[in-house]
């Protein structure tokens, strides 16, 4: 992998020394940062950020809903190591396999996160993208053939496994570089980004099409994958004011947490009560 990047761990460092650059490659989650710091307030913070030194001041490299999960426990000070990158690449290249190390990136962020790994590893080896000698090259190449070995030196059955082989790294960036920074926008914290599948049809759609079948499952449409978006859209029919009514009770329903739904339900008990009866269920 080329030169290897180690920590130096540091005492305590003042969150208002830290500077989070604009261009992660993951985005913040909310919710995320507000269980973490539950979790911080109970236990601590187990794994610290990764920073490197600006000029006075450092500048975030890896821990970004560690970071934030501290700011909103009101903390003045933060666990951190200090990173060996030597460049912004290898700074990237740390916070990409860091988090693709955890195993818990969306789909959405998960081809980001490949695409981004692929681009950096280019500009950190140039000879690999345009050619070289292959025996000096051969542990710092990033293989997109099927000649090659997989990367980092996994065995194929577990680099297929992590979603780190040759074949999961080429789709996930076909289905980044296809999908329009528009669609990449509005599929932020919604169902889609978390399937694979959808993002990949999703993808091999036109611009405007993509637009169009957002349009359909994020909006009234009583849609709710891109197949069943492409099916509407072919047929050209226009939802009735029953069905946009249905969709959009259901899916308010859906975003309810258990105590909330059991209040709703309970508000309107004889009427649950009297269509599961219709319905043959009670």
């Amino acid at each position: 992998m080329g030169r290897a990047v180690t920590s130096t761990y540091l005492p305590e460092l003042p969150l208002d020394l830290i500077d989070v650059p604009n261009d992660r490659a993951r985005a913040l989650d909310p919710v995320w940062v507000e269980a973490l710091a539950a979790i911080i307030a109970g236990q601590g913070l187990i794994h610290p950020i990764t920073v490197r030194e600006s000029g006075a001041r450092y500048k975030l490299v890896a821990g970004r809903h560690r970071f934030a999960a501290m700011l909103t426990l009101g903390r003045v000070t933060i666990p951190a190591r200090l990173s060996a990158a030597a460049s912004n690449d290898e700074a990237r290249l740390e916070e990409v396999m860091e988090n693709l190390g955890r195993n818990d990136l969306i789909a959405l962020d998960r081809c980001h996160h490949l695409h981004e790994l692929k681009q950096v590893w280019e500009r950190m080896y140039p000879q690999v993208k345009h050619g070289g000698d292959r025996k000096s090259i051969k542990r710092k190449r990033l293989p997109l053939d099927p000649d090659q070995p997989e990367i980092f030196g996994f065995a194929r059955a577990t680099a297929e496994k992590i979603g780190l082989s040759e074949r999961a790294i080429k789709l996930a960036v076909t289905i980044w570089t296809r999908l329009t920074p528009a669609s990449r926008l509005r599929l932020t914290d919604t169902d889609l980004a978390r399937k694979q599948t959808e993002l990949k049809v999703l993808s091999e759609q036109k611009p405007a099409m993509q637009a169009k079948i957002l349009d359909l499952i994020l909006g009234d449409a009583p849609v709710e994958n891109v197949a069943q978006a492409l099916e509407y859209l072919q047929a050209g029919a226009a939802p009735s004011a029953s069905e946009k009514r249905f969709i959009a009770v259901r899916k308010a329903l859906d975003a309810l947490d258990d105590s909330t739904f059991d209040a709703v339900v309970a508000a309107h008990e004889d009427r649950v009560i009297a269509s599961l009866q219709r319905r043959g269920r009670i």
